[in-house]
C-alpha cells in the first residue's frame, strides 16, 4: 500500500478494558454472575481497568522517548481509546501538549461484535445452538457475528478509507508523524492493508498475533510512500 506525505505511523492498541478481562475466559460471559460482576456496557462505553490506565501511562513514556510529539493523534472515540489517549498524554508537559493535534475518527473503531456480546455461554447455546459450529468452521477473516461485521468488510471498507484519508490530512506537512490509538482487530486489519498480507497471513495473525494491550506497531515510510514495518506489538516498559 502506498501513502504519500507520511514519515512515521504508529498503531497503538488501547489498554486493558473490563471486557478484555472477560474475553480471556471466552467469547461470552461464563455465567450470569460474571456478567453482573463486570457489567453490561455498550461496546463504545467499555472503560479501562486500573491495570489498563497504568499500561497507558507506561506507553506514553515509551512513545515520548521513541517518537517525541506526533503531528497528529487519532483515537476511535470509544471510551477505552479516549482513556488510553489521556494516559499517553500524561507523559507530556503542558507546553508539549499545546503542540498536539488530536482527532476523533470513528472509522478506526473496533469490529462490531453484533447482538450476542452480552450473552452468557449457556444463553448462546440455548437460543443459538448452531452458532458454535458456524463460528468454529467459518473463515475467521470473513465470518460475520450475528448483527455484526466481518473483519474483511471492516478492513477493506472503513479502515482502507481511513488510511487513504491520511494522505489528505498530512499533505500540508511533508513527512508527518501520526499516532493512531485503536483496537486489536482494527490494527490487524490495518496491517493487512499496509503490508499487503495474503489471505493465509491475516488468518494466521487473527489466531496468533492479536496486539497486546497498549502495544505499538511502527511503520517508517520511504520517499515513494511505501510503509516499512520497524516493529510490531512492542510493549513499552
Amino acid at each position: 500500500m502506498i501513502l504519500q506525505g507520511i514519515r512515521d505511523l504508529v498503531l497503538i492498541r488501547h489498554g486493558e478494558s473490563k471486557r478484555n478481562v472477560m474475553e480471556s475466559k471466552g467469547s461470552f460471559y461464563q455465567n450470569k454472575e460474571d456478567r453482573e460482576s463486570i457489567g453490561i456496557f455498550q461496546d463504545r462505553l467499555t472503560p479501562l481497568t486500573k491495570k489498563g490506565h497504568g499500561q497507558a501511562r507506561k506507553a506514553g513514556r515509551g512513545l515520548k522517548r521513541k517518537f517525541r510529539i506526533p503531528d497528529l493523534l487519532f483515537h476511535s472515540g470509544f471510551l477505552r481509546t479516549i482513556e488510553t489517549t489521556d494516559g499517553i498524554l500524561k507523559a507530556y508537559s503542558e507546553k508539549e501538549l499545546a503542540k498536539f493535534n488530536i482527532r476523533e475518527n470513528h472509522l478506526i473503531r473496533e469490529r462490531n461484535p453484533g447482538y450476542l456480546m452480552n450473552y452468557t455461554e449457556a444463553e448462546v447455546q440455548e437460543m443459538f445452538s448452531w452458532w458454535r459450529d458456524y463460528w468454529r468452521t467459518a473463515d475467521k477473516f470473513s465470518v460475520i457475528p450475528i448483527g455484526g461485521e466481518s473483519i474483511a468488510s471492516m478492513a477493506e471498507g472503513r479502515l482502507l478509507f481511513f488510511l487513504k484519508s491520511l494522505e489528505k490530512v498530512s499533505y500540508k506537512k511533508a513527512g508527518s508523524k501520526i499516532f493512531v490509538v485503536s483496537h486489536g482487530r482494527a490494527i490487524l486489519g490495518m496491517r493487512y492493508l499496509l503490508e499487503d498480507w495474503s489471505y493465509e497471513k491475516i488468518i494466521f495473525a487473527l489466531d496468533n498475533e492479536n496486539p497486546p494491550n497498549c502495544s505499538a506497531t511502527y511503520y517508517e515510510f520511504d520517499a515513494f510512500g511505501k510503509p516499512h514495518l520497524q516493529f510490531a506489538n512492542r510493549v513499552f516498559r
